[in-house]
């Protein structure tokens, strides 16, 4: 979305360094936890006085604006985010936080280019999603699809709570910012619990056309295949530090009505890849609007961000954003105005689908797209059959 060279793919090694780290920390996670409480009862005193003012969690299926949105809203002087260089350390954050700029290490110093080959260029210093590793711990069926996926109002889980409210204000100490902000991708499926937990937080849903979105999900779907026949451990990290949207072994949410996802599973492991992840997206944000409809109070917490208004009315929508969030505008000019500038579409793939996959698309989105006011129909007709269907590999 944001504009650099993408149409030339880079290849992107893990240094055997952060590989093994992460696989360690991962394996000790419950050591890990432990010391990550204790840091806490160091830091008691000064955490007593810090609170997680107004959070703010972008999600919503990935593909859609996400992740330059994170790194947007990053820059803005009261905003504290996970980086990638936190996966190494994602339980202790201000001993981590303190101890790793001196630690003599080059590596992701300089921008690389992200692996989905998206234009965006990272750092370790990048705002990056490294939330959902807590997540997985305190909540091991987070991640299987025969478990109901949703997280409401009814959820408790003490243990969790206080572990990631102490998190949270950790990483505002030691940054020395006050507002968090989260790309919490799966946090679409758990926004009333996390209004449970922070009454005045902040949710910014986004959402791109079903026929759009299913054309760049495959596209990462085919670069995930790619990178596990090639380098899998690529993959392996991935998935260690939360990540499971793409690829083979992609992992979707259960919100309910088994039947249907388990008829999307058999879709997408017939290689029908195109046709599951259009019914996915139905199946999603379905749900998701009719949590809204019916819970009046979170939807006034949550605000929706089509991917098509970032791209084309980049400053309104920026805008919009600011006065969701409750950033202050003031500091964000010089910010605002390089995003304005930069936010664009793709220009290195173009959705083509044959004509009984788009119409298999219209029909499986169509009401659901209806209620964020996209004519889903009409973009299928100016998208046409231009060329063959990605294929599984």
């Amino acid at each position: 979305m944001a504009n650099s060279d993408a149409k030339t793919p880079q290849k992107f090694s893990v240094p055997a360094p952060f590989y093994w780290s992460v696989r360690g920390v991962h394996a000790a996670a419950p050591l890990f936890v432990g010391l990550g409480n204790l840091e806490s009862r160091m830091l008691a005193r000064r955490l007593a006085a810090e609170h997680v003012d107004r959070p703010v969690y972008i999600c919503g299926l990935p593909r859609a604006g996400t992740t330059i949105t994170l790194q947007m809203l990053s820059e803005h002087p009261d905003v504290v985010t996970h980086k990638y260089a936190d996966f190494l350390m994602p339980y202790m954050p201000w001993v981590w936080n303190k101890v790793f700029p001196r630690i003599p290490v080059d590596a992701m110093k300089k921008p690389v280019p992200r692996i989905h080959r998206d234009r965006i260029q990272i750092t370790r210093d990048s705002a990056e999603m490294g939330e959902e590793i807590l997540w997985e711990h305190f909540f091991p069926h987070i991640h299987e699809e025969k478990n109901y996926s949703v997280l409401d109002g009814s959820t408790a889980n003490p243990a969790f709570e206080r572990f990631y409210r102490e998190h949270l204000c950790k990483l505002a100490l030691v940054r020395e910012r006050s507002r968090y902000v989260s790309k919490a991708i799966m946090c679409v499926v758990r926004m009333q619990y996390l209004r449970k937990l922070f009454p005045d937080a902040r949710f910014l849903l986004y959402v791109r056309n079903p026929i759009d979105h299913v054309a760049s999900i495959i596209k990462q779907d085919r670069i995930w295949a790619e990178i596990e026949r090639d380098d899998p451990r690529q993959i392996e990290i991935i998935e260690l530090t939360g990540h499971h949207e793409f690829g083979p072994n992609q992992v979707m949410a259960n919100v309910g009505r088994p039947e249907e996802l388990r008829a999307i599973r058999q879709l997408f492991n017939d290689g029908r890849w195109a046709e599951s992840r259009a019914r996915y997206w139905a199946y999603v944000y379905g749900f998701v609007v009719n949590q809204l409809d019916d819970d009046p109070e979170l939807a006034r917490r949550v605000c929706i961000v089509r991917y098509e208004d970032l791209c084309a009315d980049s400053a309104v929508t920026i805008d919009r954003i600011l006065a969701h969030t409750e950033l202050d505008p003031a500091k964000f000019t010089a910010s605002r105005a390089a995003y304005s500038e930069k936010l664009s579409f793709p220009d290195y793939y173009k959705p083509a689908f044959e004509p009984d996959v788009l119409s298999a698309i219209v029909a499986s989105t169509d009401a659901v797209a209806k209620r964020f006011d996209y004519d889903v129909a009409a973009i299928a007709q100016r998208v046409g059959a231009t060329s063959p269907a990605p294929t599984a590999p």
